[in-house]
């Protein structure tokens, strides 16, 4: 069932339109037990599948042990047209710049130095004080269905109501636990808080280092032991000619200073682009990173975007019209699975794009399914015939066929429609 739904989920079909046209062989009822059943551990199916794919990489001899390996932490909206999802709040889009309702999902990845996979996810909702921006009818109104709290459903369901800046923390030391590993963690700034940095420099015993963009804001940092916040900092060094440098490869001026961040040493490098006209702060842990390679480092968090709109726009990603919790999680666990195997089909194949690979996947199965109704269609009209002139079925196919193999695997065909036949009749019986 689960390659099913991960290969009707590659040809761009729903559960139920694969389930309508026979692509899925099994009632779609039967697919939505499996999702909305809270005994899944579907945390640990997409982590194992993260990992096979380290060691399929690993195997193909692709996995460069001299390459920085990352993860990358992000969130993006998962907007929801109905308000009858189990779970579901009013959350602000910082893309939209308003409010809308759905959740928020929180994704982690790991770059080996080729590739972004997802590794581990989260639901979260906000309003809580305010009823979560329903009114009490919606609220009503919702899925709730009777779950055990101690299940995996409970620890999914508990997340949605968690600090992300938590969770994410928690993530990160369930990678580590389960051997994925990496020297780095990349964030945009909304992530990039003290006690983020201290929480994360705790895990493996400081084995993992930030670097993130940081808000240029009242927070203060210890210079040549003063308290300065990012403006003092900049109206101190940009003056001083032997303190900016230029950087012709990323078009900007910058300077460094090394400080303390409540208890943490840091490296702040303060950027200004060309045309730019205020500064902008890459904060990062690992004091010994120049600003070019900091850059480098920054900048393979973009990948994280990039899969999002891909997992948005060709694998149904928040599409699910499942109101029950369990079922999403199910679902957007599919969603990372399918886009984790096409990564892998990708690395090895001529393609430069998830996309150019998922339309040749998808035209590939759909061609595969119409030539088998078609050979389908073919054999009934050819028993049909042969029962119809009262000829012997199995000695006509052996004096066509040249070959008895051909034969065997033309009966067997013939047998499927049957078999075919039989269902439809006895469907038709029971309704």
């Amino acid at each position: 069932m689960l390659v099913a739904m991960i290969l009707s989920r590659m040809g761009g079909f729903s559960v139920h339109s694969a389930q309508k046209t026979g692509y899925i062989g099994f009632d779609d009822n039967t697919v939505y037990r499996l999702m909305n059943n809270p005994l899944v551990d579907w945390r640990s199916v997409l982590m194992s599948f993260a990992r096979q794919f380290i060691r399929c990489v690993i195997r193909k001899g692709d996995l460069d042990s001299k390459s920085i390996k990352c993860f990358v932490l992000d969130d993006t909206d998962i907007e929801k047209s109905g308000r009858t999802f189990e779970g579901i709040s009013k959350i602000y889009s910082h893309k939209e710049h308003g409010f809308l309702f759905g959740f928020k999902l929180l994704l982690l990845c790991f770059w080996d130095g080729k590739s972004l996979i997802p590794c581990d996810f989260s639901f979260h909702r906000e309003n809580k004080k305010n009823g979560y921006g329903l009114d009490k009818n919606s609220q009503d109104r919702q899925f709730a269905g009777k779950r055990d709290v101690e299940s995996h459903f409970g620890e999914r369901h508990g997340e949605l109501d968690e600090d992300k800046l938590s969770v994410g923390v928690k993530m990160l030391k369930q990678c580590v636990k389960r051997a994925i590993t990496a020297s780095y963690v990349l964030m945009d700034s909304w992530f990039v808080t003290d006690g983020m940095i201290r929480e994360i420099r705790k895990i493996g015993k400081g084995m993992l280092h930030v670097v993130g963009m940081c808000k240029m804001d009242k927070r203060r940092f210890e210079v040549d032991g003063k308290e300065l916040n990012s403006k003092a900092i900049v109206r101190i060094n940009e003056s001083r000619s032997n303190k900016v440098h230029s950087c012709h490869k990323y078009k900007s001026r910058y300077f460094s200073v090394v400080a303390n961040y409540k208890g943490t040493p840091v490296k702040l490098f303060y950027v200004k682009y060309k045309n730019a006209t205020s500064w902008a702060l890459l904060l990062t842990t690992d004091t010994s990173l120049t600003f070019v390679k900091a850059m480098e480092l920054y900048q393979i968090r973009w990948g994280i975007e990039v899969l999002f709109k891909e997992c948005k726009q060709y694998l149904r990603l928040g599409k699910s019209q499942n109101t029950d919790f369990c079922g999403q999680v199910a679902d957007t666990t599919l969603v990372m699975i399918t886009y984790t195997i096409l990564s892998l089909y990708k690395r090895f194949q001529a393609y430069e794009t998830l996309g150019a690979l998922f339309r040749d996947t998808r035209e590939e199965m759909l061609e595969k399914t119409l030539c088998e109704r078609i050979e389908l269609v073919i054999l009934k009209i050819l028993r049909d015939l042969l029962e119809l002139l009262c000829i012997d079925i199995e000695r006509t196919l052996y004096k066509l066929t040249s070959s008895e193999k051909t034969s065997q695997e033309i009966l067997v065909l013939l047998n499927a429609v049957n078999h075919l036949d039989s269902c439809n009749v006895k469907s038709n019986k029971a309704s």
